[in-house]
């Protein structure tokens, strides 16, 4: 028979005893943190629930005018501040603190066809007086506004 038919036995050629004990290693420190990403954090509530940020009423408010939104996250400080930059008006003389967050909208239109979300920042103005909020959606990357809307 010829050599390339013959079953070897033996460890393969370059192996040394020194890499099971490394693969051993490497497959308890997996499992390990397996086992820590699936256990950890179970039941509990999110660190960052921005929806309750929002003035009441608004997501209603909003969807009566044709507008809604999906997807809230906030938006890091520096974000923040260059959206803000960017507006001609963020809080006026009756509006409360600004609030930023990243989301994706999409208004109704006449067609029947449904409307693609578009990606974009949300600035929500609240009112002091009453439970209304002026909302402008920004371009995420040019900061130009998108659409504007009054909740008043």
């Amino acid at each position: 028979m010829g050599e390339s038919l013959i079953r070897q036995t033996g460890r393969p050629a370059g192996f040394k005893p020194f890499h099971l004990v490394v693969a051993a290693v490497i497959a308890v420190v997996w499992v390990g943190l397996a086992a820590f990403a699936l256990t950890h954090g179970r039941g509990e509530q999110s660190s960052v629930d921005v929806y309750s940020e929002l003035p009441p009423g608004l997501t209603a408010a909003l969807a009566a005018q044709g507008v809604t939104y999906e997807g809230l996250s906030p938006v890091d400080s520096n974000t923040e501040s260059q959206v803000l930059a960017h507006l001609s008006a963020t809080a006026g003389t009756n509006g409360g603190k600004p609030l930023v967050f990243r989301t994706s909208f999409t208004t109704a239109s006449g067609s029947r066809q449904p409307a693609t979300p578009t990606p974009a920042l949300m600035v929500v103005i609240p009112d002091r007086t009453d439970s209304g909020a002026h909302v402008d959606f920004v371009d995420p990357t040019t900061y130009r506004e998108l659409d504007s809307v009054d909740t008043r």
